[in-house]
């Protein structure tokens, strides 16, 4: 069975900050299951990008943060795919998990690996 695997990144607005920065969040999705979590960086919403899932610009800020993100969606691809060769049934909760914590217990047996950049 082929199951669908969708990174997307978005803007957390309800958690705006004193600055008017507001949270990054990303939202991994795997068979109309859902996991989400804030990948520790903030930015102004007037320079993100909705369609695209990124920043917008040439300024070192937008460089860092677009780099980030490409970093957390290459790693979360490794994840799945990690994941896929060792347990057939693979979650988005699953894939966060292991992201974040780089474990994952399967029937008594760790597996340590961190992803986190």
């Amino acid at each position: 069975m082929r199951s669908t695997f969708r990174v997307l990144f978005f803007l957390k607005r309800d958690k705006t900050k004193a600055n008017g920065h507001t949270p990054i969040f990303c939202r991994i999705t795997i068979d109309k299951q859902e996991a989400r979590f804030g990948i520790k960086k903030d930015v102004d919403p007037a320079i993100w990008e909705v369609k695209a899932g990124r920043a917008v610009g040439r300024t070192s800020e937008v460089v860092e943060i677009n780099s980030i993100i490409d970093k957390t969606k290459s790693a979360l691809f490794n994840v799945y795919n990690e994941l896929l060769l060792s347990d057939a049934n693979v979650t988005a909760e699953k894939v966060k998990n292991y992201f974040l914590g780089g474990t994952t217990n399967a029937h008594n047996l760790r597996i340590t690996t961190k992803f986190w950049v």
